[in-house]
C-alpha cells in the first residue's frame, strides 16, 4: 500500500509542478493569472504532500 500512496504523491507533485510551469508561460505571455489557477495548484501540491504523508505512515 505503500507504493501506492508514494506513486500518487509523485504523480500530484509532478502536476503541481507542471501546473506551475504552465502559469510562469502564461504569465511571461502578457495573460493574467486567475484565482482559479493559482488554487488548483495549491489543491495539487496539498494532494501531493497528504499522499506522501500518508505513504509514510
Amino acid at each position: 500500500m505503500k507504493a501506492f500512496w508514494t506513486v500518487l504523491a509523485i504523480l500530484f507533485a509532478a502536476l503541481a509542478v507542471g501546473t506551475i510551469a504552465s502559469l510562469n508561460e502564461r504569465a511571461g505571455a502578457g495573460t493574467s493569472i486567475g484565482i482559479g489557477d493559482i488554487a488548483i495548484t495549491a489543491v495539487l501540491a496539498t494532494l501531493a504532500w497528504a499522499s506522501w504523508k500518508s505513504a509514510r505512515r
